[in-house]
């Protein structure tokens, strides 16, 4: 009987320790969030008197793992949907973990859900710093509409995440995501895809888009998320003077 107890105890060391090995060899293939260089700057002057500076950009995702979030809400009452980051690992499994960040319905004239913040646009002035406009645009519906570089390993040769949740009424769970190797384009043109500049006097300017701005998301580096161009405005008409970082 001691024999037998003593050898169940063995067994069981042995067991927990190929769990725990398993657990340990289980590492998080982490996104990483990059944003490319700016381009079609451009100002657009409304019928309403107001100056715009429109511009492109695009959010890629150069890590080893997938940029995937959910959101969820108890009921519709409730505007807003949490949002969770889905974590996976070279095992095969993955891990779900709250974050700070919310998705709500519309609001662009666009009708599905974003997710608010995920990108922040700012105009800075060269020679003091003074922040002076930050972007329209609040709600992100993002998902592999732009080819950054299929040779990454883990990169899907087609679209693996086609869109966003479009129904109002939905409670979730909804997914949307950025595969590794691609990005996510938010034309010149779009709604609020622009920086309120009337009335700003000519100068030298930085304008900067940093994704994840408020750090919500886990990546595997956190210094690669922004990029700016230095310009200088002349009424109209828009100089580059330089790039700073992006892809």
């Amino acid at each position: 009987m001691k024999k037998a107890k003593n050898l169940l105890l063995i067994l069981g060391i042995f067991l927990t320790l190929d769990v725990l090995k398993f657990q340990a060899s289980a590492a998080d293939r982490l996104p990483d969030l990059a944003m490319m260089k700016l381009r079609d700057l451009n100002i657009e002057n409304t019928p309403d008197g107001r100056r715009l500076l429109r511009f492109t950009t695009i959010i890629i995702n150069i890590g080893v793992g997938k940029f995937e979030l959910w959101g969820q809400r108890a009921n519709t009452s409730e505007p807003l949907m949490s949002v969770s980051q889905r974590i996976f690992d070279d095992a095969g499994g993955y891990r779900d973990r709250p974050t700070n960040a919310v998705m709500y319905y519309a609001g662009d004239g666009h009708t599905h859900w974003h997710v608010k913040n995920l990108e922040n646009y700012a105009l800075i002035r060269l020679d003091n710093g003074a922040k002076v406009g930050t972007g329209a645009k609040r709600g992100f519906c993002f998902f592999d509409n732009y080819i950054y570089n299929l040779t990454y390993a883990g990169a899907p040769q087609s679209p693996f995440y086609k869109g966003c949740g479009k129904s109002p009424g939905a409670l979730g769970p909804l997914r949307t995501g950025l595969s590794v190797g691609w990005g996510d384009s938010y034309g010149w043109r779009l709604p609020d895809q622009f920086i309120d500049i009337t009335g700003l006097t000519s100068g030298q300017y930085r304008l900067r888009a940093i994704a994840d701005y408020n750090r919500w998301f886990t990546e595997s580096i956190e210094t690669n998320n922004s990029t700016t161009v230095d310009i200088r405005l002349q009424g109209n008409s828009i100089t580059i003077l330089g790039y700073g970082q992006g892809y």
